[in-house]
Order: structure tokens, then C-alpha cells, then sequence
């Protein structure tokens, strides 16, 4: 039996291996299967489909196309190892015999640990020494002993562990890497199987407050899952760490199938939850959202800068929106009257920030790191924007504005 990914990388750090169950479609847009955040690839670039017992790469109708060895292609039959671009990133095709026997759970979960090596996926060297250390104890053992450990997997029998973990993405993010952001949609659970991650958020100040550190058998996302509100933290790689994404998908049917499992993330949620609320009121993070000031109108300019793509240069935008929050380090920007398909995450932007008299405007440059859609012709496009080139006398300004 074989079973067939797709490994590519988004950015210098994060590493990906993508299950291919079925048809996937990938693109900017967020509805397709597999998402990038790159203003090259077009809003449905591509699919990857089986067709007469092979698996296929096939165009549709994209403006920069699909390349193989810099030649594009319009549909081409892949083979295991082979590489195709599309926009800025290279994806990988790997197709994997597996034995039929023993655990497969753990053999298909360490397929996806070994599978990262055909990427050349860097490991730090401080991790490598670990790992050197660990060599009598296999990735099989690890894997078992880590998903052992997790609650919700004990009332599942083999065969829908096995279902779970072939539908399984993983991820390989090193130290400093961010694996979600506080305000992101989604509502996938993740599961450490190996590094630790740290879970924080920051107050109006943008100092950072950590909520939770986790290790490995450790969970995080089930807030997202259970309540389908956006993250409420950030969570980020401390160092090299393999993560496990569980589908909302396939959580939901696990989650009908054993309510005793929701029973579990509903403990954990509200055990979590109380821990994260008793660390916000400790320093007033909430308590920002009612001060009057914060809910000042403040008019927002910004400028959509100009990007070069393969297909020549995209130009830049002008809109107008007004601030749904703002802090030291960034700000949540609310456009009436955009499509999301005007702006593109990690897209950089200029904005000019109107504060009250007597603090009068700041200008800083920021890159967009999250874009929600509009749900009506009535409601804003809301971009979350991280500053990234503020003159030190605004940044001044905007802390004295902040503290009142």
C-alpha cells in the first residue's frame, strides 16, 4: 500500500507535508485545500488529482502557472521526487510503501517524521545532538509514547487512529517560528510530537505575556475548535518542533463519533481558559477594550506598496479605513467597501494613523499578517498589520497616546 504527500516550505523556516487523500486544490484563496500566502499565486493556481492509477499536477488557468525545471506546464503526471513550482514556493510530490502491518498510526505519523529529509528540512544543531543521544529509542517508540499521552486519542480504536493520522498535516517550524496568530482564523487542533512551543499574547504596550508552555503530547487550538471564534493567542516554535495538525474536519466526525472525546477538550478548555483569563486580568490585557480611548474612531490611510511577480508588477493601492485596535506593535485595520482579494498576507503597506489632538498623526510601514473577509457588503475587511518601520518619535507618541 502506498501512501502519497506533498512536502513544500512557505517562508525560511516553516515545513510542511500535506496527505494526499483526494483531490486538493491550491491557491491564495482561503477555500482552497492547501492556502499560500504569496501575491504570485493566484487565487485557485492548481490541483493535484488521481487520475488512471497515477496522481496529477494540473493548471487552472493561472496567471504565472505551474514550472518544472523552469518550463511551465499545463498538467504533468508525477512521480516520487519530483518538484514543481508554483508562485514563490516548490512543492515536492513523495509517495511512500507502506508495510500493512503493526501500528499504523505510528508508522504513517513516522513516514511524515523521515519524509521531511527529502526537503532537506535543517535541524539545529543543538537538536541533531539531541537526537543523536536518542538514537536507541526509534521515532516508532517516541511517537507511541507521545500520542499515547493524549487524552482525546484513548477512545479511538486502531483502525480510526489510522484514519485520524492519514489525514494528518504535518508541520516542522524552527525556534522563533510562529505556528498561529492571536486573532487568525482556523479551527484545526495541533498536537507537539516533539520540541516545545510557547503560548502568549501581548498587552497595549506589545509586551508579551506567556499564557502556557507546552511539550511534547501536549495539545493546543481546541478554544478555536470548540467555540469557532478566532485564536485567542499566539503560539510559536521555542525550538525545532514537529507538529501534527488535526483537521476541524476530522476532529468534528471524532467529536460525533465519541462524545467522550469532546467531553476531554471541554475539560481542557475550561481549565485553559481560566488559567488564560486569571494571566490577563493580572496585568489588564483585557481591560484595554474598555478604555474610552481605544474606542476613539481613528482614521487609517494606507498604501498597498507596489510588488513585482513573474507576470510584471502589481500596482499600488490607496484605501481608507479606521483602527478596530491598535497597539505599540501593531494595529487591526477595518475597510468598508474592499474585496480581501485586494490585500495579500505578508503584502507590505504604509499607513498614516490619525490620533486625537493633541497627538495628531504617525506614520509607520507594516507588512499584513492576517486578512478577514467581509461577511456582507455592510461589513469591513479587516486586515491585522504587524508596524515593521515606525520613526522613534511616533513610536513614542503612540505609547504616551496608549497610556493616556
Amino acid at each position: 500500500m502506498k501512501q502519497s504527500y506533498l512536502a513544500f516550505e512557505i517562508g525560511s523556516m516553516q515545513k510542511t507535508i500535506y496527505p494526499l487523500l483526494g483531490p486538493t486544490t491550491i491557491g491564495r484563496s482561503a477555500d482552497n485545500t492547501i492556502t499560500l500566502p504569496d501575491p504570485t499565486t493566484s487565487r485557485n493556481h492548481a490541483r493535484v488529482i488521481f487520475a488512471d492509477g497515477k496522481w496529477v499536477v494540473e493548471d487552472l488557468g493561472s496567471a504565472n502557472g505551474i514550472l518544472i525545471r523552469g518550463q511551465r506546464v499545463k498538467r504533468v503526471v508525477l512521480r516520487s521526487g519530483d518538484t514543481f513550482k508554483i508562485g514563490g514556493i516548490t512543492f515536492r510530490f513523495i509517495e511512500k510503501e507502506l508495510s500493512g502491518s503493526g501500528d499504523q498510526l505510528f508508522e504513517t505519523v513516522q513516514i511524515l517524521a523521515t519524509a521531511s529529509e527529502d526537503l532537506n528540512f535543517q535541524v539545529s544543531p543543538e537538536k541533531r545532538e539531541e537526537e543523536e543521544v536518542q538514537k536507541s529509542k526509534p521515532w516508532s517508540e517516541r511517537l507511541q509514547e507521545a500520542v499515547a499521552a493524549i487524552p482525546f486519542f484513548s477512545p479511538l480504536n486502531a483502525d480510526e487512529r489510522k484514519k485520524l493520522a492519514d489525514e494528518a498535516t504535518l508541520h516542522v517550524f524552527n525556534a522563533g517560528e510562529m505556528i498561529i496568530r492571536e486573532g487568525d482564523p482556523g479551527r484545526s487542533i495541533y498536537v507537539i510530537l516533539d520540541g516545545q512551543v510557547k503560548v502568549f499574547t501581548r498587552d497595549h504596550h506589545g509586551e508579551e505575556l506567556e499564557l502556557a508552555l507546552l511539550e511534547v503530547s501536549q495539545f493546543f487550538g481546541e478554544m478555536s475548535f470548540l467555540t469557532g471564534k478566532p485564536r485567542s493567542g499566539s503560539v510559536m516554535a521555542v525550538d525545532t518542533s514537529v507538529i501534527v495538525e488535526l483537521s476541524y474536519t476530522s476532529m468534528r466526525r471524532v467529536v460525533k463519533e465519541h462524545p467522550t472525546v469532546k467531553k476531554v477538550l471541554v475539560e481542557y478548555y475550561q481549565k485553559r481558559l481560566g488559567s488564560t483569563e486569571q494571566k490577563r486580568a493580572a496585568v489588564g490585557v483585557d481591560e484595554r477594550t474598555r478604555e474610552s480611548r481605544l474606542k476613539e474612531r481613528i482614521q487609517v490611510k494606507l498604501v498597498v506598496l507596489p510588488q513585482t511577480t513573474p507576470s510584471g508588477a502589481l500596482q499600488a493601492s490607496s484605501w481608507t479605513g479606521v483602527a478596530v485596535d491598535l497597539t505599540e506593535s501593531g494595529i487591526v485595520v477595518g475597510v468598508s467597501g474592499a474585496s480581501a482579494d485586494a490585500f495579500l498576507p505578508q503584502s507590505e503597506v504604509r499607513l498614516e494613523i490619525e490620533l486625537s489632538q493633541p497627538w495628531g498623526e504617525i506614520r509607520t510601514l507594516g507588512t499584513i499578517r492576517r486578512v478577514k473577509p467581509a461577511r456582507t457588503d455592510q461589513k469591513m475587511t479587516m486586515l491585522g498589520i504587524d508596524y515593521t518601520g515606525m520613526a522613534e518619535s511616533d513610536a513614542k507618541k503612540l505609547k504616551k497616546y496608549l497610556s493616556g
